[in-house]
């Protein structure tokens, strides 16, 4: 008599077949970004929200997974000629990184650097900090400047992206509401600066920033 067949393993909680982030993602991707909650994704993947739970962490969870998604996808498009200094290589990663968080519209807002890890999102940085040390930078002020140049372009996309909302950015509405209205003493260079029609977030501003950066990068290498 054959031995019995041992008993089936019962699957975990929130497990389920093909039920994983990333089938949890290519849902999420399927539905417009301000329409994704943990109950439209479930309704199209088919199973119950709880199911969702043992993956994701609610829909703040859910969004920055999408969010970094997105944004992974984007990044790893961006092309840095093998020829380029390294110059031409931070703008061509700056410009990169703020396109590919505007690509994520609002879920910009809830993307975290450190949540990326497919290596594809860090090849970019591996070729930028190569142009660096070719320059003749050492590895640490390389890494340093990498960071600096994420964290301004991430952080200028963000600010554009809270400036397409319908209210604006509240610190620009803010500062143009004081200008308008209480016109105070002692600021006429400022007031005469807005009402020329200065754009805080616009692409000579990015530029301005990354230029800024790599300005002082060069004085840096010169010692």
């Amino acid at each position: 008599m054959p031995d019995p067949a041992p008993p089936a393993r019962r699957r975990g909680r929130g497990e389920r077949a093909g039920l994983d982030r990333d089938a949890i993602v290519a849902a999420a991707r399927s539905l417009d970004p301000e329409a994704v909650t943990m109950q439209a994704v479930a309704d199209v993947l088919g199973v119950d929200r709880k199911a969702l739970n043992h993956h994701v962490g609610g829909r703040e969870g859910l969004r920055e997974l999408l969010a970094a998604d997105t944004f992974t996808r984007r990044f790893a498009e961006i092309h840095i000629d093998p020829r380029s200094d390294w110059r031409d290589a931070c703008r061509a990663f700056a410009e990169g990184t703020r396109r590919a968080l505007l690509a994520s519209g609002n879920l910009a807002l809830q993307f975290r650097t450190a949540s990326v890890s497919a290596v594809s999102a860090i090849r970019p940085a591996e070729a930028v900090i190569e142009r660096m040390l070719a320059a003749g930078f050492d590895r640490v002020t390389a890494g340093r400047a990498l960071l600096l140049l994420t964290t301004i372009s991430a952080g200028f996309a963000r600010d554009e992206v809270i400036g397409r909302t319908s209210g604006g950015h509240p610190q620009v509405a803010e500062f143009r509401d004081l200008m308008a209205h209480e016109r105070p003493a002692g600021l006429d260079v400022l007031q005469q600066l807005d009402e020329s029609g200065f754009e805080a977030f616009s692409d000579e501003q990015f530029a301005f920033d990354v230029d800024a950066f790599v300005t002082a990068m060069e004085a840096r290498l010169r010692g």
